[in-house]
């Protein structure tokens, strides 16, 4: 099956500093009753660099966790994670994909435990999922359906895509099915425009707060985790 081919637009990186700060311990209260409860509680952090917000993660193996490579910027170091519980850990940049968008990060063993992931390669045109971010204002959970359950992302790598509310902050967070699975990470805005512009400027994702049908674009998790394992393999053998 041929993937759905997307422009490059936006991202849904929270900015070096430039969006209010955000808090992960919101995710955790507002999953309670939903299928993204558990991952937000156990498997999910915020990512912050010199105190303000860059994005999120999820937890990847005993010692490693999952985002987006762009959240980083160019920044080598200096990065830590708060849990939904106020905890917070350094964490080590390992390494980040040349050839799509994710970045694999050693945190302290049991940090966040791993979630469970989708065993399906493909979700379902019009399957609900459920999305958990570190926004600086704004919903830290967001609901939405499956749009094209097989779409590319010059430079992000192969997923899908969503129409749901998610905001700046929840890139590199988990996107969930009704059975609380990890489908895929929050990646990017095909349709973004100014959105990011406008952020930067004002401190808030205004153009998501107003725009509730956004079209998000998904890395999938299994591309995710190979890539990770190829990226960890390269670093034992360095």
């Amino acid at each position: 099956m041929r993937a759905a081919a997307i422009g490059r637009r936006g991202v849904l990186a929270a900015g070096a500093g430039a969006l209010l700060s955000a808090c992960a311990g919101p995710a955790a209260r507002e999953a309670i009753g939903t299928p993204a409860e558990r991952i937000a509680a156990t498997g999910f952090a915020e990512l912050q660099r010199d105190g303000s917000s860059r994005g999120s993660v999820v937890g990847f193996g005993d010692r490693h966790v999952l985002t987006c490579a762009h959240v980083l910027g160019r920044h080598q170091g200096g990065f830590s994670l708060r849990r939904g519980d106020g905890a917070e850990a350094a964490a080590e940049l390992v390494g980040c994909s040349a050839r799509m968008d994710p970045a694999v990060l050693r945190v302290a063993a049991g940090f966040l435990a791993p979630p469970p992931v989708m065993r399906g390669l493909l979700p379902i045109a019009g399957e609900a999922v459920w999305a958990a971010g570190a926004p600086g204002i704004g919903a830290s959970v967001a609901a939405g359906r499956v749009e094209a359950p097989d779409a590319e992302m010059p430079g992000y790598g192969r997923g899908f895509t969503a129409r749901m509310p998610a905001l700046m902050g929840y890139s590199g967070g988990p996107v969930v099915d009704r059975l609380g699975q990890l489908m895929g990470l929050t990646t990017a805005l095909p349709e973004g425009g100014n959105a990011a512009l406008l952020a930067l400027l004002t401190g808030t994702d205004l153009d998501g707060l107003l725009r509730r049908n956004r079209q998000v674009f998904v890395l999938s998790i299994h591309r995710a985790q190979a890539e990770a394992a190829l990226l960890l393999e390269g670093r034992k053998a360095a």
